[in-house]
């Protein structure tokens, strides 16, 4: 098997010229960011576009010559959203504040309006997409059907999705990368999987995690809904979307009474949050770009997905690296005291994004987290204390893990720092 190959010196100039506080915080302290789980580290050009257009006082719906260009403003960045989604131009957006806001509400419209009488989703589910679950179907007198993990890859076998629908399931709830073991869910095949049970069955999937790490493909993957937040994809808070199928879409749903029948935003939404977003598509565009040695494509989609092909290998090199080492450094796997889970030769071959779970001999989670931290690497812990964590941790027999999580804007020098730090915290007692 190929390995994969890391970004060139060139490609990686620019890459890690675009982002802010890369190698120091707002403080000016060096560290390194090896948390973008939990967030990620911003695009320059992302916040800058986003304080410009949030400066303007003029309402896209005004007529005049500002509120127009606020208007294309806004009108790009869907275009761009719809790209990269992949999504069908007779589906819809959903703008919310947060993408645990619009899965709760995608939940609640299909339990509301889809016949059933269970509701399948699995156990390396967000806390968002699960209790919302668990809710709609006490609500709605469901029966709450729920899919192990698979406790070797850390991951969910499509089958054991299938396994759980029947004719009256009315929805399938799947993530498509786990937040905590970093295992990547087949979604096409848990669609494909499922639907050859009830071919009229809804599908959403949480697409958060995986955004920044791989291409999203609503299309593709035949879902009725997919979420992102921009936040974990080198963008701000306070915004998320969500792409919604056409079928979807048109579902009875909470919107003003003149709005058209498959619009799901309700009030005005920021132009500022679409413009943050296209600067973030350009630069996924450049990357495609710089990576091909060639101008980047003149379909967006296309070009979309070149930048996240390359940013994909690049850190499944970097992910290569970590678990096996260099000629200079030792890997995870061969450091004694440090145990490196869902990647052992059972789990080697399964789909990962870049995200480590580790456990210690001799430190708890929350010691080696600030161990990590007195040495100038950020990292977070994950334990089965946190309502976040507990179920999803339980599912796949941990008790808590320190989540490490780096960004295709780090160098194959950085992971070996890491590791450097790594051996040196095994050592303590």
């Amino acid at each position: 098997m190929c390995r994969p190959a890391l970004f060139s010196d060139t490609t990686m100039k620019f890459v890690r010229e675009q982002f802010a506080h890369l190698e120091r915080d707002a403080h000016g302290r060096e560290r390194l960011f090896f948390e973008n789980s939990g967030g990620s580290l911003r695009l320059r050009a992302a916040a800058e576009r986003a304080l410009e257009v949030s400066l303007s006082p003029d309402s896209n719906s005004r007529p005049n010559q500002a509120a127009r260009d606020l208007a294309c403003i806004q009108q790009q960045g869907g275009s761009d959203l719809l790209a990269f989604f992949n999504g069908d131009p007779d589906g819809a957006l959903f703008p919310t504040a947060t993408a645990s806001q619009a899965m709760f509400a995608v939940v609640r419209t299909i339990a509301e309006n889809v016949p059933g009488t269970n509701i399948v989703t699995t156990a390396l589910e967000h806390p968002s997409s699960y209790d919302a679950c668990a809710r709609q179907a006490e609500r709605t007198g469901q029966e709450l059907r729920v899919a192990p993990a698979d406790s070797a890859t850390g991951g969910i076998d499509p089958a054991a999705v299938a396994t759980l629908v029947d004719c009256d399931t009315s929805l399938v709830s799947v993530i498509a990368t786990s937040n905590i073991t970093g295992a990547v869910t087949d979604i096409a095949a848990v669609v494909a999987a499922v639907r050859a049970k009830n071919p009229d069955v809804y599908v959403v999937t949480d697409g958060v995690q995986h955004a920044p790490h791989g291409v999203i493909d609503a299309r593709g993957w035949g879902v009725d809904a997919v979420n992102i937040a921009p936040y974990k994809m080198f963008g701000d808070r306070g915004n998320a979307f969500t792409y919604l199928s056409p079928r979807l879409a048109r579902l009875d749903h909470e919107k003003l009474a003149a709005a058209p029948e498959s619009t799901w935003a309700v009030g005005s939404s920021a132009p500022a949050v679409y413009a943050g977003f296209t600067a973030i598509a350009d630069y996924l565009a450049a990357v495609g770009a710089a990576t091909a040695d060639a101008t980047a494509s003149p379909d967006r989609r296309s070009a979309l997905v070149a930048g996240l092909d390359a940013i994909h290998a690049h850190e499944q090199a970097l992910l290569h690296t970590l678990l096996d080492g260099t000629d200079r450094t030792p890997g995870l796997r061969a450091t004694l005291g440090v145990h490196v889970h869902f990647a052992d030769e059972t789990a080697a071959t399964a789909a990962r994004d870049l995200i480590l779970p580790l456990t210690f001999d001799h430190l708890t989670c929350e010691e080696a987290a600030r161990a990590y931290d007195e040495r100038g690497v950020v990292v977070y812990e994950r334990v089965a204390s946190s309502p976040y964590s507990e179920r999803i941790l339980r599912a796949v027999g941990l008790d808590g893990i320190v989540r490490v999580s780096p960004l295709h804007c780090h160098t194959a020098a950085e992971a070996e720092r890491f590791l450097e730090v790594t051996r040196e915290i095994t050592a303590l007692r």
